[in-house]
């Protein structure tokens, strides 16, 4: 396993400026600029922001589990003098962001399980009413939005929302696709805080120990070679894979602590699964 690559900092007031785009939280400035024959995203840090980093080291994480996400590299502005990454574009001329999919009813229910349930249910009731959508295609969606949340859970990811994950048409296929993992400022969100972990599903917020059991529980087949990854990477490299992040060592043992923790109550609800299954034998 190798340790982070590329740590190194590109300095982005010497590339080829694009177009400016409107600002997000935590974020100071984004534009987009051409960098060795890709259109990328800057996205310059706010004062105390460390988002350019979680936006590196969720990607190699996320890498690592096999689940698709953007290529992310850092970089430093001399102009505002502050430091930020550069996320390489992943549409192309044939794309459209499907920006109507992203409404998502608030749902009430007195058992939290049965809210993800039914905003789980909501979504993908969305994808299958999407204009001319194959069986297989909708069967792809869901399997991709799975994964793609159980990553934002398995980094800590607050910021989950619809948008964040999107929806994409292609114009030439006439198909829909999830894009990769984006937008991962916030993951590890949590460092510091004594309050539990939570993941939005829809527009909705959760306990990511909720959400991890619903996955488990009824999407198996679709995560389970993320699984098996985990378990290897917190049992094997993920401080190596760190060890080369340029974070403080708080902030990388709390990251190492949250995987190790989560990878092993997963592994005891699996095992607690298998022994009720073979009682019924």
């Amino acid at each position: 396993m190798k340790v982070i690559d590329n740590m190194q900092r590109i300095e982005v007031s010497t590339l080829d400026f694009i177009k400016i785009e409107p600002r997000g939280k935590g974020v100071l400035e984004k534009f987009w600029v051409n960098h060795e024959n890709k259109k990328k995203l800057v996205k310059i840090n706010g004062t105390d922001s460390d988002q350019d980093l979680m936006e590196k080291i969720s990607s190699i994480i996320l890498n690592a589990l096999g689940i698709n996400t953007v290529e992310v590299d850092l970089g430093y502005d001399s102009y505002s003098k502050a430091n930020c990454c550069l996320v390489t574009n992943f549409l192309t001329d044939e794309d459209d962001i499907l920006y109507d999919t992203y409404d998502c009813d608030v749902i009430r229910r007195s058992d939290e399980k049965e809210e993800i349930k039914v905003c789980f249910e909501q979504i993908f009731l969305k994808y299958a009413s999407l204009t001319l959508i194959s069986e297989s295609n909708l069967s792809q969606l869901k399997k991709d939005f799975v994964r793609i949340i159980f990553g934002k859970c398995l980094t800590d990811n607050l910021d989950s929302k619809l948008e964040n994950v999107g929806l994409i048409f292609n114009e030439r296929t006439k198909t829909y696709r999830i894009p990769p993992s984006y937008d991962n400022g916030l993951s590890f969100h949590n460092y510091k805080s004594i309050s539990v972990s939570y993941c939005c599903i829809g527009n909705q917020y959760f306990q990511i120990p909720l959400v991890v059991d619903y996955l488990l529980d009824n999407y198996i087949d679709d995560i389970k070679d993320i699984v098996v990854d985990l378990d290897n990477l917190v049992n094997g490299n993920l401080a190596l894979l760190l060890s080369d992040c340029q974070l403080d060592e708080e902030k990388k043992q709390y990251i190492i602590e949250y995987m190790i923790n989560l990878n092993n109550k997963i592994r005891q609800k699996l095992r607690k699964e298998d022994i009720n299954e073979n009682k019924r034998y």
